[in-house]
């Protein structure tokens, strides 16, 4: 059974790293902005253990899409086998400062969402509340908050609504985001590597899901087996 990184910037990743990732994963590849967007789709089309997520980061958004950026955005959603929107979302922790255009960007993509029946893969640092509301009002189906780091008590929201909570190997680093992994319940967890990416000396990257599954077997107290099979599910529900 095949590991499942739901979030995973495999676009920057060299060839050789990625052809060696298919025979033990599947990876939803996430995209930052319209560069990346055409890289994802490209490599999903060659590898077809890639998912292609469309979206357009928080930290790259300067301003609001333009009208010429939205009718790309639609067409690409609309020309091409896009079953996810991400990475989208909103950051008041690091860039706090374009909040009100993230807004705009986010409802953009939430529309697109909407319009389509796509699943979304949410990044929301101290934004966690702001992106659950607006998901809800947006009547989305089918969402996954990636790296959550969030307030435990809006678990219990997240999981009410059916949506899905983002489990990094940084809860190895990470206090809060362990307590995140030991309070939410398996049937609302998904793994992702957010790789590449150097996370204090860690480096995250689809191949240490393995040892994430391992332990994670461990503290949930379930085979690993029964875990995979757990995962799958899960993510058989996210991607609809």
């Amino acid at each position: 059974m095949k590991i499942i990184d739901t979030h995973c910037h495999i676009y920057a990743f060299d060839e050789n790293y990625i052809k060696h990732l298919r025979e033990k994963f599947i990876v939803v590849g996430v995209s930052d902005d319209i560069d990346s967007i055409f890289k994802v789709i490209e490599i999903s089309k060659r590898y077809n253990f890639i998912i292609p997520s469309v979206g357009y980061h928080p930290w790259k958004i300067k301003r609001g899409l333009s009208v010429e950026e939205k009718s790309l955005l639609y067409d690409v959603v609309n020309k091409n086998d896009v079953k996810v929107l991400g990475e989208i979302g909103l950051d008041k922790k690091f860039v706090k400062e374009t909040f009100d255009k993230q807004v705009e960007v986010f409802m953009f993509f939430l529309n697109l969402a909407k319009e389509f029946d796509l699943s979304v893969n949410i990044h929301a640092p101290d934004a966690w509340r702001d992106v659950l509301d607006l998901i809800i009002k947006h009547d989305i189906d089918r969402a996954y908050i990636h790296w959550y780091t969030g307030p435990l008590e809006l678990i219990d929201d997240i999981i009410e609504h059916g949506y899905f909570i983002g489990i990094n190997p940084a809860y190895k680093l990470q206090k809060k985001h362990k307590s995140v992994l030991e309070y939410a319940p398996l049937k609302n967890i998904l793994i992702e590597s957010d790789g590449p990416y150097n996370y204090r000396g860690m480096f995250l990257e689809p191949k240490i899901l393995e040892s994430v599954v391992e332990e994670i077997s461990n503290i949930k107290k379930v085979s690993k087996d029964n875990l995979l099979n757990i995962l799958e599910r899960n993510f058989e529900k996210f991607i609809g």
